[in-house]
């Protein structure tokens, strides 16, 4: 039997600054294809087909006021950048595994929720992605490439024969 990976700790580095002990919480991207159902004459039940990906979003919530990503929202479409990092553990080991991420994108939202005499506050960023990759000790898991039309998972990017057929 395995008992699952953990997250047991991580931090995430906004434009090069670390946001170790500032950072409570991050929404890594959903990853979602964007379908169409149909059924076709003579078939007996709906068939989905793929027409490329949802749009990604990353959210992060950070104890207090936090300056410097308010700043950070006059950026260009990639002109954020974020590199997360998670220790994963597994209950039934003592080694620790990396997870990383790396994401690109510009923030489109923050809410500084409500502010209260004697409390941190939290403050909640929402980045519109046009980057993400995620990799396990090294291992490439999975990249998306948004401009430049990729989209990887395990080292196989199937979008290749898309781009090739549109000459890019």
């Amino acid at each position: 039997m395995q008992l699952p990976r953990q997250l047991k700790g991580f931090t995430a580095f906004i434009n090069g600054e670390d946001k170790y002990g500032i950072l409570i919480d991050i929404s890594r991207p959903k990853i979602s294809r964007k379908t169409e159902d149909y059924t076709p004459g003579g078939v007996m039940t709906e068939l989905t087909t793929v027409h490329g990906f949802d749009k990604l979003e990353m959210e992060i919530t950070a104890k207090g006021y936090e300056a410097d990503m308010l700043k950070s929202m006059s950026s260009t479409i990639g002109g954020t950048l974020i590199r997360y990092q998670g220790a994963l553990q597994q209950e039934d080991g003592e080694s620790y595994q990396q997870l990383k991420g790396e994401a690109r994108g510009r923030i489109i939202e923050a809410d500084p929720g409500n502010d209260k005499q004697n409390e941190g506050g939290e403050h909640k960023f929402k980045i519109a992605l046009v980057y993400w990759k995620e990799t396990l000790d090294g291992e490439p898991i999975l990249e998306f490439d948004v401009l430049g039309n990729k989209a990887i998972f395990g080292g196989k990017d199937e979008r290749t024969g898309l781009r090739r057929a549109l000459g890019l």
